[in-house]
């Protein structure tokens, strides 16, 4: 995440934070993290994984979408065109993902497209979460771990899960894996 995306994301945990009426150490607590690393995020000095930018969401009831500053206000056109995508950098090293949606507070899923570099993994560890997911591989290959069953997808092959279940995801192609991704409900 870029300097710049770093103090937006901060400023606005720390705005939602405080209309919550949450302490630092509160929520700090409520996500397994220390204080210290909360707080070195909500001043932008610290740049959280994308499995803990959304548990902050979670906890704050909002999205990562809105953590990020990306606007509520809905789009007249519905479509995306590919060179219009919007890219969010840095959520993972060598992990790129592309909004295939325009905003639109009302949504009930989240489609994304997922840019793996070779080698690239959604963390270092299982993660979960409320929702469900479902990915379509779209170049490549990936393996994807639910709780201690690993399974392999190929350029075709699809998966659909519960987010509740701690999963885990890494590109396992020699080149990059591209993967349709729909998540719901919204997150960004």
């Amino acid at each position: 995440m870029s300097d710049k995306n770093m103090k937006i994301v901060g400023v606005n945990i720390k705005r939602l934070r405080e209309e919550n009426e949450t302490t630092l150490r509160q929520l700090a607590k409520g996500l397994g993290v220390s204080a210290s690393f909360l707080s070195q995020i909500e001043t932008g000095h610290a740049s959280p994984s994308l499995s803990t930018l959304k548990n902050i969401a979670d906890a704050l009831h909002t999205t990562v979408g809105a953590l990020v500053g990306e606007s509520d206000v809905q789009t007249i056109n519905p479509v995306v065109t590919e060179d219009s995508r919007r890219h969010l950098k840095d959520i993972g090293k060598g992990v790129s993902m592309y909004m295939l949606t325009s905003s639109d507070p009302n949504k009930q899923m989240e489609p994304l497209l997922f840019k793996l570099d070779e080698g690239a993994d959604s963390g270092d560890s299982l993660y979960k979460h409320f929702g469900q997911e479902f990915a379509l591989v779209l170049k490549g290959a990936m393996e994807l771990t639910l709780n201690d069953t690993k399974y392999i997808l190929h350029k075709g092959d699809s998966i659909y899960f519960n987010s509740s279940i701690p999963h885990f995801f890494r590109n396992i192609n020699k080149g990059v894996t591209e993967a349709l991704w729909v998540v719901t409900p919204p997150t960004f």
